[in-house]
């Protein structure tokens, strides 16, 4: 009986120990497509949601804003990877920790490009690769 309670007591504290790299997976925002920002979205919105843009134009009398901000992931993403290492957290004793943690703290960024029409609202977005 004590057995079992020890080796109980030595999974949930790897658990919790698992739980850093999936936890930074975890806190990543959200992933930034097409739908992110849909035609007649307001401009103060983009501007509250991505900060400010990297460079802003006018041409022909309507604005344009080049946004580079961090990618996030997609939900499924996010629970497929925290599963994955708290997973392999377990079954290594927290040693592929060392590994998860520098990989799931680097980010990609994304850069797009937003048209506004002359009311300021979403017109156009073009995604740069």
């Amino acid at each position: 009986m004590r057995k079992i309670s020890r080796l109980t007591a030595i999974i949930l504290i790897n658990i919790f120990l698992a739980s850093c790299g999936a936890l930074t997976v975890a806190q990543r925002g959200e992933y930034i497509d097409q739908k992110s920002m849909p035609i007649g979205t307001p401009r103060k919105i983009l501007l509250v949601k991505f900060g400010e843009p990297i460079d802003t134009e006018t041409k022909d009398g309507l604005k344009t804003d080049i946004f580079r901000v961090v990618q996030g992931e997609t939900t499924g993403s996010k629970v497929a990877k925290s599963v994955g290492i708290i997973f392999l957290d377990i079954i290594t004793l927290c040693l592929a920790e060392i590994v998860a943690d520098p990989v799931t703290k680097q980010k990609e960024y994304v850069t797009f490009e937003v048209t506004y029409d002359a009311d300021d609202r979403v017109q156009v977005v073009k995604f740069f690769k």
